[in-house]
């Protein structure tokens, strides 16, 4: 069974709510949030969040099994850039090149908006990186220390995928 990838609007918040919490529940070290704090906050936010920013969702069946989000950054001097966020697919569905799905919808819908999008990456994340480099991302820097959990630090490489040059 093929996932279908669909933009979610604020009506889609509890299946955005679902999947964010078990992202933070199985890879911790993959986002700047925690489970604690994101499991805290009412639904009204995570509706607010996806009237913000253009998330995708992977859907098998009824049932969401993964997301990808970007926003567009609002300064003046920074409108031309967009930061993906929240890429995450469900353990069991890895390999099935819903990720890739994602990241082609986050990337369409980027087109046209921003000049160029940014992510970061938790280094040792092997197969994050793979994909955001078979998509054109390229790798411009290291940000040492990004993440801190505990007593232990993150480092993240920073990418980027020019969509026009």
């Amino acid at each position: 069974m093929s996932a279908i990838i669909r933009r979610l609007g604020p009506a889609d918040c509890s299946d955005y709510r679902a999947i964010r919490l078990d992202a933070l529940a199985t890879a911790p070290e993959a986002f700047g949030s925690t489970h604690a704090a994101e499991s805290a906050r009412p639904l009204a936010a995570f509706a607010e969040r996806l009237s913000q920013a253009a998330v995708f969702g992977a859907y098998v069946g009824d049932q969401i099994v993964g997301m990808a989000g970007y926003r567009r950054q609002d300064g003046l001097k920074d409108r031309h850039k967009g930061q993906v966020w929240g890429v995450y697919v469900e353990p069991g569905w890895r390999g099935h090149g819903i990720a890739g799905a994602l990241m082609q919808a986050v990337i369409e819908a980027a087109r046209g908006e921003v000049e160029q999008l940014l992510l970061a990456v938790v280094q040792g994340n092997d197969g994050a990186l793979a994909l955001y480099r078979r998509l054109g991302f390229e790798v411009y820097g290291v940000e040492p220390r990004a993440l801190k959990a505990g007593n232990t630090y993150l480092d993240e490489a920073l990418m980027v995928l020019f969509l026009e040059r």
